[in-house]
């Protein structure tokens, strides 16, 4: 079953996340930027990113629209080891703080997000991205409402 079918036939999101690793397919928005998961755990997940040309800003390193939107699907993935074959989320809020630039030779981008808080509607999570050189780039918290699927 492809990854899309898993997500519409309602599978939980740690089965989601397994069926990614295994297929090694980026779906969506994934695809368009280039990322992969790596590993997940319960609340946890890493995705890494190579970076190239089309990653670029003006001043020829990875634009900070590209590492919000891997802030965002990191923090995501995060919750989405944790919810169940009936719910569905949504990022309500992300705030990201850029620490130092993220040059295109430095190696991919690797996010290291976790669940901090997950009650029943609402999740919050941080991550973390790095580059191959091991420099901490960026770090960012994302609040995310949980709703049933609609079926």
């Amino acid at each position: 079953m492809s990854l899309d079918l898993a997500i519409r036939n309602g599978l939980d999101g740690a089965e989601i996340l397994r069926r990614w690793i295994d297929e090694g397919l980026a779906p969506g928005f994934a695809g368009l930027l280039g990322f992969q998961v790596v590993e997940f755990g319960e609340g946890t997940v890493r995705l890494e990113c190579p970076v190239s040309a089309r990653h670029a800003n003006l001043m020829a390193g990875v634009h900070g629209g590209v590492m919000a939107g891997l802030a965002d699907a990191a923090t995501g993935c995060a919750l989405l080891s944790l919810v169940g074959p009936d719910e569905q989320f949504a990022t309500t809020d992300l705030q990201i703080r850029y620490l130092r630039a993220a040059p295109l030779d430095a190696g991919p981008l690797a996010v290291e997000a976790r669940i901090v808080h997950k009650g029943r509607r609402m999740a919050v999570a941080e991550c973390e991205m790095t580059t191959g050189e091991g420099r901490v780039h960026a770090r960012a918290s994302a609040s995310m409402m949980i709703t049933p699927r609609p079926r």
